[in-house]
């Protein structure tokens, strides 16, 4: 990073971070509950994180999926609602998935980092 007359500059690159997908899946507990459990499929989202703005938060809270945070990623999505992702020691849930284009140009993720799961 530089610093230029009171500006910041990023070098290309330094934003983007890697996501691992993690998808839910239900089994059965011994005593025939439903417990949900996290497994990793392999896919790796490399996009750009940032706070969702204050409209966007509530806009989604208005639909009972707050979220708190968003991820933009070149290409397809890999992720859909409902899935994790992980970054580090960080967990977000995948509240919404929006391809702006509709080309599979660009996909933003609606996120809410988690604090409470492991």
């Amino acid at each position: 990073m530089m610093r230029m007359n009171g500006r910041l500059f990023l070098r290309p690159g330094n934003m983007l971070k890697d996501f691992e997908v993690c998808r839910r899946s239900g089994k059965f507990t011994a005593d025939g509950r439903v417990r949900s459990e996290f497994t990793k499929t392999g896919d790796i989202i490399r996009g750009v994180l940032s706070d969702a703005s204050t409209e966007e938060e509530f806009r989604w809270s208005q639909n009972q999926h707050p979220i708190t945070h968003k991820i933009v990623q070149k290409g397809t999505a890999k992720a859909k609602a409902g899935d994790e992702l992980m970054h580090d020691e960080r967990v977000f849930l995948v509240q919404g998935v929006d391809d702006v284009s509709e080309l599979g140009m660009v996909t933003i993720y609606y996120i809410q980092e988690r604090s409470d799961v492991d």
